[in-house]
């Protein structure tokens, strides 16, 4: 469905886990992350969750967040919803919730996010061997071994 007005991305991150407070709304992400430390390849990572925030438009608007490898373009994921935007100054938070994530093997890959076919944010995350890990940034990154995804919350 095709709207006036484009959402402005306001945030893309990738996670473990995000808590909310049933009472507030308010929402804790836990664990960010940029990369994925596996032992082989293909690996699975067993849970992430991605945190989308827009704002800027009005209307009722189909999805999507896609990750796919930087050369073959192969999906690891992809994970379609809906959001609704009441008013322009409003800020809406998203929350993807994926299980058993095949990645097919070490390199970057690419998180988009959609908007009605119109691509809104994009971010890196890289999938290394463990071996890389301490190379980059000592501590960082989540690991990753054993399976679906899932409609965002908002």
């Amino acid at each position: 469905m095709s709207q006036t007005e484009t959402p402005l991305g306001l945030s893309l991150v990738m996670c473990d886990t995000i808590i909310e407070d049933k009472h507030t709304g308010k929402k804790t992400l836990v664990g960010l992350f940029d990369r994925i430390h596996a032992r082989r390849f293909p690996c699975v990572h067993p849970l992430m969750c991605v945190f989308v925030s827009l704002t800027g438009a009005r209307g009722h608007f189909p999805c999507e967040v896609v990750c796919r490898h930087q050369d073959s373009h192969t999906v690891a994921f992809a994970a379609k919803g809906e959001v609704t935007i009441r008013d322009p100054r409003q800020v809406v938070d998203l929350v993807f919730r994926l299980s058993g994530v095949t990645f097919t093997k070490p390199d970057m890959y690419w998180l988009n996010f959609v908007v009605d076919d119109i691509p809104i944010m994009m971010r890196p995350l890289f999938v290394m061997e463990t071996g890389s890990v301490g190379k980059d940034r000592p501590g960082d990154g989540a690991g990753a071994e054993p399976p679906g995804g899932s409609a965002p919350e908002n």
